[in-house]
């Protein structure tokens, strides 16, 4: 259930950004996460900034419902940095994470030099093997991630493409390949969709409570858009021990 809550934060974050905007504009999408489609496990809402040069994120996650009675999960994440054309570049990246009656927060800050991170409380262990500060200065944040992944999907017009990140101590990779091509009805769109396998590939950071070869395959859907852009995620389904669990779309406004 926690792995889910964890791939859910990192997978959604950026979700209604598109292709560079002449203008401001900012997007609030709320999502439901459900097991079996009854079983509500949680909320996520998320509200996107983005102008010609740069881009904001925030994003909220919470369990709910039954879910809370095993694990009492609230994420507020935040993302920024600059856009360049086709090139995205991430500069601040911040998570806050109650959890089990534990809290973390984790700021990590991209310059010319690195990545630098303040994580309190700090980690006892950062993994085996750590992520090296290649492997860092490499990757994106988790939510600059997502961004960069659909419009790699977007310009393909097809499931394909592949993303670095790093989230202040496990390094992955997010990646898709096909399934199938069709038509996504349901939370404000209604249109052409990419079917995709979504893995969640674990690198370095491991912890030695994670089994990487265990994490499961994703089934993602992604919105296709009429000219190469932004694909933006519109579904995920990932099995778990008590069953199918799904992140839908529920409500979707745009301003500017």
């Amino acid at each position: 259930m926690m792995r889910f809550v964890q791939i859910l934060a990192c997978v959604l974050g950026v979700t209604a950004l598109a292709a560079t905007p002449a203008r401001a504009e900012t997007y609030r999408l709320n999502y439901e996460a459900a097991v079996l489609g009854v079983v509500v496990l949680g909320t996520a809402s998320y509200e996107i900034t983005a102008s010609p040069t740069r881009y904001a994120v925030r994003a909220n996650l919470r369990t709910s419902g039954l879910a809370r009675m095993f694990d009492q999960t609230q994420i507020t994440a935040t993302s920024t940095g600059t856009v360049s054309g086709s090139s995205i570049a991430w500069t601040r990246y911040d998570i806050s994470h109650a959890y089990s009656g534990k809290f973390r927060r984790i700021q990590l800050n991209r310059a010319s030099s690195g990545v630098s991170a303040q994580i309190t409380p700090n980690y006892s262990d950062f993994g085996t093997p750590p992520a090296s500060a290649a492997q860092q200065n490499a990757s994106y944040d988790p939510l600059t991630g997502v961004f960069a992944l659909g419009r790699q999907i977007g310009a393909a017009r097809a499931c394909q493409g592949s993303v670095l990140v790093f989230d202040g101590r496990q390094h992955y990779r997010l990646a898709v390949s096909p399934i199938a091509q069709g038509t996504f009805n349901g939370g404000g769109y209604n249109g052409a969709a990419l079917n995709c396998r979504f893995r969640y590939e674990l690198i370095a950071g491991i912890g030695r409570d994670v089994d990487r070869n265990r994490i499961p395959v994703a089934d993602a859907w992604f919105a296709l858009p009429a000219q190469p852009g932004f694909a933006a995620p519109l579904r995920l389904t990932v099995p778990t021990p008590v069953g199918q669990a799904q992140l839908d779309l529920r409500s979707y406004e745009r301003i500017g």
